[in-house]
């Protein structure tokens, strides 16, 4: 997608994101089992956003760092958090390069809701799992979670690409189109929000990745899969978990 940079989504959605996205996943068990992992030491979050986790997860008395490329975002997170009271650390940077925006030493690094598969391609993915592994303390700890392909999920789009409606309001018209690309394991989308006063273009993109293939990166990267759950309150993982919340800790932990 000509244009489309790892600020891109960030500035596009910010100003809508809490409203559209505040409650898609369980912020309570996240939470509960990101700070569990820690034990009291500090947490950082790749593609920290808004500070939809970033927030509760200060509210704990966590120590909490995130990384986004996205000023507007930053900008929220900031207000949010002065709001509720608490200190969250934020770094600007593309989080493909964990330790070139921030110092180690975390307890626990994790990246919710497929916001990993938002870094452009394997490389970039590769990069990312790396610099984790060179950030976390020995005993530390990185969480993925992420949809499994093959499972209905924002992959299951048509080929050829598809227009699906979002919102249908009054003054407001919202539509989603998309473009898969199987092969490249990437999907393309933008959501076109019409209102009367005019249109707003919100693109995205993804590549997807499937659990083996992110073993395997972990792996490559010195981290080895300790648990998979079907969610982040630990429910077993089968074959038909739509997605997957998976533990890493550096080889030999």
């Amino acid at each position: 997608m000509d244009g489309f940079d790892a600020a891109t989504y960030g500035e596009r959605f910010a100003d809508v994101y809490d409203e559209w996205y505040g409650d898609i996943s369980d912020v309570a068990a996240t939470v509960e089992r990101v700070a569990a992992l820690a034990a009291g030491g500090p947490v950082l979050e790749l593609g920290v956003g808004t500070g939809r986790l970033a927030v509760p997860l200060a509210q704990r008395g966590l120590q909490v760092h995130g990384i986004d490329a996205s000023p507007a975002m930053l900008d929220r997170l900031a207000a949010k958090a002065a709001a509720a009271g608490v200190t969250v650390h934020a770094h600007r940077g593309d989080f493909a390069d964990v330790d070139a925006t921030v110092d180690g030493g975390f307890a626990v690094v994790f990246v919710a809701f497929n916001t990993l598969f938002n870094l452009p391609d394997a490389d970039a993915q590769r990069r990312c799992l790396a610099a984790v592994a060179r950030a976390l303390r020995p005993d530390g700890c990185f969480a993925i979670e992420a949809f499994v392909p093959g499972v209905p999920g924002p992959q299951d789009v048509l080929e050829g690409g598809a227009v699906t409606p979002g919102k249908v309001e009054v003054d407001r018209v919202v539509l989603q189109v998309t473009i898969h690309d199987a092969v490249e394991q990437t999907v393309v989308g933008s959501f076109v929000d019409i209102t009367e006063a005019g249109i707003r273009l919100r693109p995205w993109r993804i590549r997807w990745a499937s659990p083996d293939e992110l073993d395997a990166m972990a792996a490559e990267a010195g981290l080895a899969r300790a648990e998979r759950w079907g969610d982040w309150d630990r429910r077993p993982y089968d074959d038909d978990s739509a997605k997957h919340v998976t533990l890493y800790r550096p080889t030999g932990q």
